[in-house]
């Protein structure tokens, strides 16, 4: 699977609709053509980054939100998700400002970014119930059709991750040897299901892509399009680590291999 992957961030040729996807500010709003009642984080504002020259003009720029519950990350890249809460000097903005003045293309040659304008978008946090980050659902899909989905919880603290199966969300693999913390709780059967339903009309028309959306408070958030996860270099997780020959990674490859050779001699 991740030499799939590989071939495709290598590759120039990227649609305007597949790009339109790529660019964090224009996505939310693709996403809700396709699905209109998916929530999405409000967008409080764009900072263009060109003649911003330092982190320091970065944070003057942010300043109206420092120490408020909003959330700062390129729109042109991957990662760097900077909470403004915990912002109290242009230092904590190094490498925010380090990935939102580059071209990210450039970094591991993820040729989907490639020349995507600059820019740092401020968004609202997404509601949750004790103020907490929401759970990723990352839906890994073929042909528009969910097949596993990798439930991420408290990303940003003590992260937990595992692998489901979909529609069913039973664990893709039961040997993989992980539990999930206390605070763990998966989302109900019908808001799964409309989790299903938005990820599949957002696949549709993509060879491969992951849908990734929140399980917010009051309903399901968008999150963004990943046509190259994790670079290529991503490992399904389990209890043995970051093993590319693991029992877990060889089964999630499989069940995204296989159905990717199917639609190919189609």
């Amino acid at each position: 699977m991740n030499d799939l992957i590989f071939h495709r961030m290598i590759d120039p040729d990227w649609s305007r609709h597949e790009r339109a996807f790529v660019d964090k500010e224009f996505a939310k709003t693709q996403a809700r053509l396709l699905v209109p009642g998916l929530g999405v984080a409000k967008t409080l504002h764009v900072i263009a980054m060109e003649g911003v020259g330092s982190a320091a003009d970065l944070c003057d720029l942010l300043r109206p939100f420092l120490g408020t519950s909003a959330i700062a990350k390129p729109a042109h890249a991957s990662g760097m998700a900077t909470f403004l809460r915990d912002v109290t000097s242009s230092e904590d903005l190094r490498w925010l400002y380090a990935v939102a003045a580059c071209d990210y293309a450039m970094v591991v040659r993820e040729m989907q970014y490639f020349r995507l304008p600059k820019k740092v978008i401020v968004e609202a946090l997404i509601p949750t119930a004790d103020a907490s980050p929401p759970d990723d659902y990352k839906f890994y899909c073929v042909a528009g059709e969910p097949l596993v989905c990798q439930i991420d919880h408290n990303r940003f603290s003590k992260a937990w991750s595992r692998l489901f199966r979909v529609p069913d969300f039973t664990p893709m693999h039961d040997q993989d040897g992980l539990v999930a913390p206390f605070s763990f709780a998966q989302a109900p059967r019908d808001r799964t299901n409309d989790m299903v339903a938005a990820a599949r009309s957002l696949a549709a028309g993509f060879e491969f892509v992951r849908v990734d959306l929140y399980n917010g408070f009051d309903g399901v958030y968008f999150g963004e399009m990943t046509f190259t996860p994790a670079a290529s270099l991503g490992i399904a997780p389990s209890i043995v680590g970051d093993l590319p020959d693991s029992e877990t990674h060889q089964l999630y490859s499989e069940i995204i291999m296989s159905a990717v050779r199917v639609l190919r001699r189609k």
